[in-house]
């Protein structure tokens, strides 16, 4: 190849009527090359080889790569399964063929770009009519917990694909519940439910793959596909580009909003993150779109379908019997009861976020749902009646020191105010007494007036009592002051009643 300043030399000098041999001695360059630029078949600047580079290493790697991975391509291998470069090369070497590293990694490149169907790797752009179609995808992910360290976390990602606005839910797991929460509370989020959502082959919702695109699904998932109104399409196994615009958005929202790894106390804090996440994206316009998420979202959310007028009961529904510790077990983890219960059969609902029990006709017991292993989810005011008969054993009941561990800090100043002057049975009854308070004006309020009677020369639930009806009296709103508006009344003379008297008694008039 020459300069560009020589190919230019070459024209001006055959427009000037030199001939090609002429034009070749004068500037030292072959009749061809400078043949090839006056005709236009060169360009300036473009290089092209006269025949292919010899690559003496790789054709001779070529035939032993192909056969290798065309036995695996007739014997169907998994992808997690096929053969890698690295492998490849160490079969090789076994086999007494000497190559490197970047030779057979750039032969498998090849040979697998041969061999594999276009078809398959190619993708049609499609377009999507508004409220038609969501895509919905589980994935997980890593943060670092205050209290649990590094720990494994869930999210359910649900995405509209017309406009591109998307809903994620910091799960608990992967299970049915998870599941049919998530979906309840995007569709809460959207303000309605998409004609159609697009699946993998999740377990809690498809129960057997059948031929082509036939699925046996879960039962509670087809109860709650017809709650909705939606219908529910799976991609084939192994096929998740099948949705391939939430696959593609599940590393975008990871991206920006797990990276770098948050520090969280809890799903709810990472719920925040997702809040915060979700209502950014509405600002956001998207290659190729003309108008923003949350633009583009107005106009679809008219064609979702209304939500219905409640909730689907997602919960799963068991019995139990109340120990005499008065809890319920759910798998390695107990829930607590009032004591009234202990020995009775009672219902218990599994739901995502919560354990709901039930008994009879009494209100329902609803506790956050644990996922560790050997809890103790206990409430105090569900052994209150107890403590208060077994008084002695009020410092070592394990409700009791949870309950101490997130109380306000003036509780055990005033058992102990309560004990050195009670004595310590009569102080703890009374202790109990005023816990027993809450029931009516709530935790909040009872520790005020706890706090304010610790300032009185003695400290009593008689007190604590009257603070709070002090309190609930200045809260009280003051009655409007009325305005008489009725008829006014004078006062008479003394002469004028003396003639009514007269009259009275003469029965007459005057």
């Amino acid at each position: 190849m020459i300069e560009v300043d020589q190919v230019r030399d070459c024209k001006r000098l055959h427009a000037k009527g030199l001939g090609i041999r002429a034009i070749a001695r004068e500037l030292g360059i072959a009749r061809r090359t400078v043949k090839g630029y006056v005709s236009g078949v060169r360009t300036a600047g473009q290089y092209s080889m006269s025949r292919d580079r010899e690559q003496p290493i790789r054709d001779r790697l070529r035939p032993h790569v192909r056969e290798l991975l065309e036995e695996e391509q007739r014997l169907q291998t998994p992808r997690k399964q096929r053969l890698t470069a690295a492998r490849i090369q160490r079969l090789l070497l076994g086999e007494g063929v000497q190559c490197s590293g970047s030779s057979v990694r750039r032969v498998v490149r090849e040979v697998r770009l041969e061999l594999r169907d276009p078809l398959e790797h190619a993708y049609l752009p499609l377009e999507y009519e508004p409220g038609e179609d969501a895509q919905v995808d589980f994935f997980e992910a890593v943060a670092d917990d205050k209290a649990l360290g590094r720990v494994t976390i869930f999210v359910l990602l649900v995405r509209a694909c017309f406009s591109g606005k998307t809903f994620l839910y910091a799960a608990p797991n992967q299970t049915r519940e998870a599941l049919l929460e998530g979906l309840m509370r995007a569709f809460e989020f959207f303000g309605g439910v998409f004609q159609t959502l697009w699946f993998d082959n999740l377990t809690p919702a498809v129960k057997r793959v059948l031929t082509g695109r036939s699925r046996e699904l879960q039962r509670g998932f087809e109860a709650f596909q017809a709650h909705y109104g939606f219908k529910a399409e799976f991609c084939a196994p192994g096929k998740g580009n099948e949705k391939g615009g939430v696959e593609g958005f599940v590393k975008f929202s990871r991206h920006e909003t797990l990276s770098p790894i948050p520090v969280i106390g809890g799903r709810e804090d990472l719920q925040q993150i997702f809040g915060g996440f979700m209502t950014d994206e509405d600002a956001r316009t998207m290659e190729g779109r003309p108008q923003t998420i949350g633009k583009l979202f107005d106009l679809e959310k008219p064609h979702l379908i209304p939500l219905p007028g409640a909730r689907y009961d997602a919960s799963r529904a068991r019995t139990a019997t109340v120990r005499p510790r008065s809890w319920i077990s759910v798998a390695t983890n107990v829930y607590s009861v009032p004591v009234e219960w202990v020995g009775h059969e009672v219902i218990v609902k599994l739901e995502a976020e919560s354990v709901v029990i039930l008994h009879r006709k009494d209100p329902p017991v609803r506790h956050p749902r644990s996922y560790d292993r050997f809890r103790a989810v206990l409430e105090l005011d569900h052994y209150l009646p107890l403590l208060r008969r077994k008084s002695r054993g009020l410092d070592r009941s394990v409700p009791f020191r949870r309950f101490v561990e997130t109380a306000p800090s003036c509780w055990i100043p005033y058992l102990s105010a309560l004990r050195l002057r009670r004595g310590e049975v009569e102080g703890t009854r009374e202790f109990v007494d005023t816990l027993l308070l809450c029931r009516l004006w709530g935790q909040d309020a009872v520790s005020a007036a706890v706090v304010l009677s610790l300032r009185q020369p003695e400290v009593s639930e008689s007190a604590v009592r009257y603070h709070l009806w002090r309190a609930s009296e200045q809260d009280r709103p003051k009655p409007m002051p009325m305005g008489y508006q009725g008829p006014t009344v004078e006062v008479g003379r003394t002469e004028d009643y003396g003639v009514l008297c007269r009259l009275s008694e003469g029965g007459g008039h005057e």
